[in-house]
């Protein structure tokens, strides 16, 4: 068995807890304010994907860079995408019953 192996079946097993964490978290009715803590999840797998698999931390600059890039535009696409739960409000209205 290689010896990297085991490192990348255990991370693949924590980014399956959390996306199992993340799923759950998604039908509790949450308020406004605690929906952030949904992202969590989703920045925790986000830094095992860059650190675990795409090993920012090692290979030629150009790598790195590209890596880093990657989770860049990773994090905007997350910001974005988390824009419209997190600022949707409902609004009640009357409904006119004609006569």
């Amino acid at each position: 068995m290689p010896p990297r192996l085991p490192r990348l079946l255990i991370a693949w097993v924590i980014l399956l807890a959390l996306l199992g964490i993340e799923f759950g978290a998604s039908f509790l009715p949450l308020a406004p304010w605690p929906r952030v803590l949904i992202l969590l999840p989703a920045l925790a797998m986000a830094a095992i994907v860059g650190v675990v698999f795409m090993e920012v931390g090692r290979g030629p600059v150009v790598a790195r860079g590209f890596a880093v890039a990657g989770l860049f535009w990773l994090l905007v696409l997350l910001g974005l995408g988390s824009m419209d739960p997190l600022t949707r409000t409902d609004y009640h209205t009357t409904v006119a019953h004609p006569e």
